[in-house]
């Protein structure tokens, strides 16, 4: 049992690392990446209270750039909301004593 929550935050922290690195290559932001980060984000801010400004500076940074429209519409397809809905369902299943420790280590992420 103690395995699967490492597995789920290495996967959780895989993604994340992925969509992120797509997200910085790319002049425009793809909505199922988008998802996939915000998803990180919020969770990680409930998860670890203390740093929440780290965290909504991670996505500020990932967002620069981009207008408020675009993010909107980006969030508005059907690929944001699966995302979503995945992203979710698989920070869902981490427990709170793995859940910190990988999202300290989305924080130490360049």
């Amino acid at each position: 049992m103690k395995a699967s929550f490492v597995t789920v935050c290495a996967s959780a922290t895989v993604v994340l690392v992925s969509a992120w690195a797509q997200t910085k290559t790319s002049p425009k932001i793809h909505s199922d990446s988008l998802a996939r980060v915000e998803a990180i984000t919020s969770y990680c801010e409930k998860a670890d209270p203390n740093s929440e400004a780290q965290y909504l500076s991670k996505l500020a940074d990932m967002m620069r750039g981009h207008s408020e429209d675009e993010i909107q519409r980006d969030r508005s397809t059907t690929n944001y909301q699966k995302a979503m809905e995945q992203a979710n369902d698989t920070l869902s299943k981490v427990k709170s004593t793995s859940a910190v420790k990988a999202c300290t280590e989305f924080l130490a992420e360049k």
